[in-house]
């Protein structure tokens, strides 16, 4: 079979019909999925299938196809498919090497070789830890232009093992596409497929997202403590404004450096602020009470000079226990209102955190996505993942004894909710 053939030339040369060469990737493993580098590693099967005349046998009973020894193979004639993504590939070699060749009867010749390549990948990270890479495998013959070989995904042109998993991202849809590029030489085949990766937030989750709503929320304790309590006041909103700042700190650690923001740094920024309003609330109090003090001591002096001039000292003194009494109350009722305010204003401001609009997105679209199944045929199913629960809604009824003075009735009631992901 092989006396007359010529491995230098591809099948139908010349003829007017190109080469129609099936290609699909059996993917074994995905590793080193690196931002930094904008790199991701995988392991595959690259499986060609094409038809060869030359190549026909006659049928016999116990015959039906014939496998190749890989010196044989070497007398073949192969597509010359190469990777155009790559930034290192390499054959495995141990301990013969990983090729494949099966002949069949018609002349259809089935060949399979194993594959490690580092890929590049473009990674936008304006989304992090809640973003979506899509990564493309293009391949393409290096020296046969279109009219001698064309190429055609075997669908799933990508197919999974079904152990493949990675610590940090979820494998999603897989796109293929088919496509003709022209350079200075011609017009070549090309096939190309986009890889999902989903990266998994729960760890995310956990350590920065979780601690960022506790720390908020303990800041706004302070509204709940006696406009007296200020050494208490003050130590809560220094700890809870360093416990942020760390905590951003250490977000920014975890992740790649990049010279645009990202949803992690929205989100510490927006937390840092609302610890600082906190803070800012308190001093707010602080000064208007000191204010009321200072007129407080200027009427109370005043009215003892009337006293003393009319000589009415008892009057006076009466007059000025009352007047004190009034401005120790409004000073009191004039903190006590910012308070209350600040009770409602503070959780209804993060209720509109840009992030809480994004977990919703994701909580839905998760539980839509399908998921894999292997080697025959694309996803299938809708992959339903449970999601951690949030803070549910509180509800912050304060209904104090209504103050009767200048200010006038003080009664604040008001569901808020703090904290939710539930679709409304």
């Amino acid at each position: 079979m092989l006396s007359t053939y010529d491995k230098r030339f591809p099948p139908h040369y010349n003829d007017v019909i190109p080469v129609k060469v099936k290609v699909q990737m059996y993917v074994l493993s995905v590793f080193e999925i690196d931002a930094s580098e904008m790199t991701f590693s995988i392991s595959m099967f690259l499986r060609q299938e094409w038809v060869d005349r030359r190549l026909q046998f006659e049928t016999k009973e116990n015959l039906s196809n014939i496998s190749l020894d890989n010196e044989i193979t070497k007398e073949i004639w192969v597509p010359d498919l190469a990777f155009t993504s790559d930034t290192h590939t390499y054959f495995h070699e141990l301990t013969r090497p990983n090729r494949l060749m099966i002949i069949y009867p018609n002349g259809k010749v089935v060949y399979s070789i194993r594959v490690t390549g580092k890929f590049t990948c473009f990674m936008d990270l304006t989304k992090f830890p809640f973003d979506e890479q899509r990564c493309p495998i293009e391949l393409e013959s290096y020296g046969f232009s279109n009219s001698i070989i064309s190429f055609q995904w075997t669908e799933p042109a990508a197919a999974f093992r079904d152990d493949v998993k990675h610590s940090q991202f979820e494998l999603g849809e897989t796109q293929s596409y088919t496509r003709n590029l022209t350079y200075s030489t011609g017009t070549y085949s090309s096939l190309g497929v986009t890889l999902l990766f989903i990266r998994r937030y729960e760890f995310y989750l956990i350590q920065i997202y979780a601690p960022s709503v506790l720390v908020v929320m303990l800041s706004w304790l302070s509204f709940w403590l006696d406009v007296d309590a200020i050494p208490a006041r003050i130590s809560l909103g220094i700890l809870t404004v360093l416990t942020i700042s760390s905590n951003g700190n250490m977000s920014v650690s975890m992740a790649q450096r990049v010279s645009y923001i990202r949803a992690i740094d929205i989100w510490n920024s927006v937390c840092l602020i609302l610890v600082f309003c906190a803070v800012m609330e308190y001093a707010y109090v602080c000064v208007s009470v000191r204010v009321h003090q200072r007129r407080k001591s200027g009427t109370s002096s005043s009215d003892i000079e009337i006293c003393n001039n009319n000589k009415h000292m008892k009057h006076g003194f009466q007059t000025e226990k009352q007047s004190e009494r009034s401005y120790d109350q409004l000073k009191r009722e004039t903190a006590r209102t910012v308070d209350k305010i600040s009770r409602v204003a503070f959780p209804l401001c993060s209720q509109d955190h840009p992030m809480n609009t994004r977990l919703k997105q994701l909580s839905s679209s998760r539980l839509k996505r399908s998921s894999f199944t292997l080697e025959t045929r694309a996803l299938q199913g809708k992959h339903q993942e449970a999601l951690p629960k949030y803070i549910e809604p509180i509800d912050f009824t304060m209904n104090n004894n209504p103050c009767e003075d200048k200010l006038g009735n003080v009664n604040i009631k008001t569901s808020v909710p703090l904290i939710t992901t539930k679709d409304e």
